[in-house]
């Protein structure tokens, strides 16, 4: 290797350390916007704050404060634990399939219906989700398209609402029954 080839790789390589570290930063802020949001607004809704920073604890929080229970939360988790559990099934299958001579090919076959089923259950997991912003974001009485607007862009939208003194909690506005 020639000094230009050691240079271009160095260079190559502090664009990818620096694109990382970007991304890094990126992803930190939206996370510490989305705690800071989801804390004022459990605050709003009488929950303690500190009950936003809790992963799958505030899940259950945002479902009793949506609908007045841990129906949808549960349901939530419960889709997501699946989607995990049976992806990762199926990537182990593959995986095992793939390597060494061969023989095992064969169970390819397995694996490609568990991820179809996966599939469904991350459409599920994206339908689920989106209808849990959208009822939690109306629990603070907001319209319609800030409702929709918070299924795409909640940290920003969660911050928004928590920090506009005009809007108040009005309740779980649940319209599907069954998480009643």
């Amino acid at each position: 290797m020639n000094t230009n080839e050691e240079m271009a790789l160095a260079g190559l390589g502090l664009f990818f350390v620096l694109l990382i570290g970007f991304a890094f930063l990126f992803a930190l802020v939206i996370i510490i916007i989305n705690f800071v949001g989801m804390w004022k607004l459990f605050e709003k809704a009488g929950e303690d704050g500190w009950k936003a920073i809790i992963p799958i604890y505030n899940t259950l929080i945002m479902s009793k404060i949506a609908c007045g229970n841990f129906k949808l939360g549960i349901a939530s988790l419960c889709l997501s634990a699946g989607y995990s559990l049976i992806m990762g099934v199926a990537n182990t299958i593959n995986a095992i399939a793939t390597s060494g001579d061969g023989s095992l090919a064969i169970l390819s076959l397995i694996s490609l219906p568990l991820s179809l089923v996966s599939i469904a259950l991350s459409l599920g997991m994206a339908v689920l989700g989106g209808y849990f912003h959208y009822i939690f974001t109306k629990s603070y009485g907001k319209d319609t398209v800030w409702c929709i607007l918070s299924i795409f862009f909640s940290p920003i939208i969660f911050l928004i609402i928590a920090f506009d003194k005009s809007t108040k909690y009005i309740g779980p506005q649940n319209t599907l029954k069954w998480f009643e």
